[in-house]
């Protein structure tokens, strides 16, 4: 099948798919239509090979509907010297399913985004030169200290290994399998793949007249060392938070056979140069992390399971070199300084447009979505397919490299882009990073109710670890929504692109103008001013880091714009008179998007010489608070505080006691005046 500068082959697996190709050609607007392959992997490999060098000899990209047997196809490339094909999987997520008779929509749309072009991230370069430490606690019964010399006699030659024994006993044999042998207790951790750096107590290397039993020199503290790779078989707390995350750092307890094998077969090959891909993209002019030493959003800190993200005063650090890569950071930046790489935000926006498209184009009807991860969602979808009733033909899965991303924005957007329901496959296993998940999809439904575009069954998360309820749950949770979408260009940051979808479905479906109340945390809303109170010190305009709050530079007037406030709170801590409190909401009128005017002052005009300098509010409010300190209990300096600084300074001359005239110096004290 032709489509575009690609051709496509489409194989049935044997027979085991039900795949009418006039169907599939017509869907995808393909003109010469399509033969279905039963199998190119074995029997049809010369069909394959020919394809192959078509596409080579008319400068076109080869596309094969099977992701299993992509080794096959990269060997039968190498050997006709031809591209290697591109892929993609029709199987699982279409053609193995009960309902595969009516996915030819699906098995289309699936097969045009595969042609669009991605654009690749950027990576992260790292060297290894295979320092490894395998770390064990050899007071422990779990045998971590009889494994740790077995794995380091096993990886020794392949890296430069080091065995560190916490609490050695008397009776560990000497050995010279494992290059070297030390005893030490890790004290602090840190670093990444490729440079972790570690602080050590009790540290000693092993001598070499050990004879019978392990000895050691004289131990130390405080000893600082690096490595590569972070062998962890103690059984203890994890050295790193999110340590699954943590590239290089591998964990088992000494028992577990298999997973010291899989650690031995990993770290082997951890020696050499590596290509990390960056999957934050950070601007830290956006950040609303903290003004002035005042602490505001903390949003990304709070939710980072790798421990990547730091503070640096008024910004924060995101190290690419320990980012994992859940993109929960992306979800919760209110104000977009943290924004997903891999793939981008808008990348993952415009698949969804161009998926529900291609459905529809097909003859699709009401599609639904379901996000998953490339690694516990693929392979929960293919047991589905496998052993249960696959996937319902309606149902249009997105892979994304972490489920972190799939904030209440994507969930927005993808109701305003027309999906019936949106589905979220989690890993149960990954809790910690499954909870802000959690918020995000109650945040996405309390906008959507504001709108009158929720229903139950609206947003589902799924994480169960059984197929079957898994199964259950995609064809048993019916949604009778009669909300009409909102299709929109996913073009901008992702809070723009949800206020943009938000106020497409507020006009579809009646609600313009509406004003939505939020939970509390979320990153849309208002401040509350106490207008009697305030007086127009503007050090919240400040100290705003999104300008919602602004001023008059001609007038004593205090502005703001409700849809640049991110709730970061530190105009709630900056305000010296405490009158500023935060509203969650979203306000979806057009006002919302202009300043307007909060509290207003008449100006407070020089007693001396008649220039305007101040509010009259603040002048006032300070002199009532210095109306009981020493120094203003004489009118003439109470008076100068109602004069500009010019006056103000000519004032303090003209007077006789200064104000800041402290009398004369005490002179020093002697012995005499002790002793007399």
């Amino acid at each position: 099948m032709d489509l575009q500068d690609t051709s496509v082959l489409i194989c049935n697996c044997g027979d085991t798919m039900s795949l009418n190709g006039d169907k599939i050609a017509k869907a995808c607007g393909s003109t010469n239509g399509c033969e279905i392959s039963t199998s190119l992997c074995r029997l049809q490999t010369d069909d394959l090979a020919v394809a192959m060098k078509q596409a080579k000899e008319n400068n076109r990209t080869l596309l094969v509907a099977c992701t299993q047997e992509t080794a096959v196809f990269d060997a039968m490339a190498e050997e006709a010297d031809c591209p290697s094909p591109s892929t993609i999987n029709i199987r699982e997520r279409a053609g193995w399913s009960k309902e595969s008779e009516s996915s030819t929509p699906k098995i289309s749309a699936l097969i045009r985004q595969a042609m669009n072009k991605h654009t690749p991230a950027h990576s992260l370069a790292l060297k290894s030169t295979g320092r490894c430490l395998i770390y064990a606690d050899a007071s422990r019964s779990n045998g971590g200290s009889d494994a740790a010399l077995t794995l380091g006699a096993k990886l020794n030659g392949a890296l430069g290994v080091t065995v560190m024994l916490a609490n050695p006993s008397d009776n560990l044999l000497p050995t010279s399998d494992c290059n070297i042998v030390t005893t030490g207790t890790i004290k602090t951790a840190k670093g990444h793949f490729t440079n972790f750096n570690l602080v050590i107590n009790q540290f000693a290397a092993s001598l070499p007249s050990s004879k019978d039993a392990l000895q050691f020199e004289d131990r130390s503290d405080g000893v600082e060392t690096s490595c590569d790779i972070l062998i962890d078989l103690t059984g203890d707390t994890p050295l790193f938070s999110g340590w699954e995350k943590r590239d290089g750092y591998f964990r088992a307890a000494g028992d577990d056979v298999s997973r010291l094998a899989e650690i031995e077969r990993e770290s082997a090959q951890m020696i050499g140069e590596f290509e990390k891909p960056i999957y934050v993209n950070y601007d830290e002019n956006l950040c609303a992390h903290s003004r002035n030493k005042i602490e505001g959003c903390s949003r990304c800190i709070d939710v980072c399971p790798a421990g990547a993200i730091m503070s640096l005063g008024d910004h924060v650090n995101i190290d690419p070199a320990i980012c994992g890569g859940c993109g929960l950071c992306g979800a919760v930046c209110p104000s977009g300084a943290a924004q997903t790489t891999y793939p981008p935000i808008d990348q993952l926006f415009l698949d969804m447009v161009n998926l529900h498209d291609y459905f529809q184009e097909a003859g699709g009807k009401e599609p639904s979505l379901l996000l998953h991860d490339d690694t516990y969602g693929t392979e929960m979808i293919q047991t589905i397919a496998r052993f249960g009733p696959g996937l319902p033909a309606s149902l249009v899965p997105i892979s994304m490299h972490a489920m972190g991303r799939a904030g209440h924005d994507t969930m927005i957007a993808a109701i305003a882009l027309g999906y019936h329901q949106v589905f979220v496959l989690l890993n149960p296993s990954k809790s910690l990073e499954n909870n802000p998940l959690v918020d995000q999809a109650a945040l996405a439904r309390s906008m959507l109710s504001g709108v009158k575009a929720d229903a139950e069954n609206r947003i589902i998360l799924i994480d169960a670890a059984d197929p079957d309820v898994v199964a259950q749950i995609l064809y048993n949770s019916p949604c009778k929504s009669k909300a009409k979408p909102a299709p929109f260009s996913p073009v901008g940051s992702p809070r723009s692109m949800t206020r943009l979808a938000m106020r497409g479905l507020a006009n579809t479906n009646d609600s313009t103008g509406v004003t939505i109340e939020l939970p509390v945390g979320s990153p849309y809303g208002r401040v509350k001013i106490d207008t009697d109170n305030c007086t127009i010190c503007l050090s919240c305009v400040s100290a705003c880091p999104a300008g919602a709050l602004q001023d008059n530079p001609d007038a004593p007037q205090l502005l703001f714009r409700e849809d640049a406030c991110l709730q970061c709170g530190i105009c709630v801590a900056t305000c010296p008179e405490k009158v500023i409190t935060l509203v969650p909401q979203l306000n979806l009128a057009d006002n919302a998007m202009a300043a307007e005017l909060v509290v207003e002052d008449t100006p407070f005009d020089c007693t001396k010489c008649g220039k305007p300098f101040g509010s009259s509010k603040s002048i006032e409010r300070v002199i009532s608070k210095l109306a009981d300190h020493s120094m203003f209990q004489q009118s003439a300096r109470t008076d100068m505080l109602k004069m500009c600084e010019d006056c103000r300074v000519e004032a303090m001359f003209e007077q006789n006691d200064k104000t800041m005239d402290i009398g004369e110096r005490p002179k020093p004290r002697t012995t005499d005046d002790y002793l007399n």
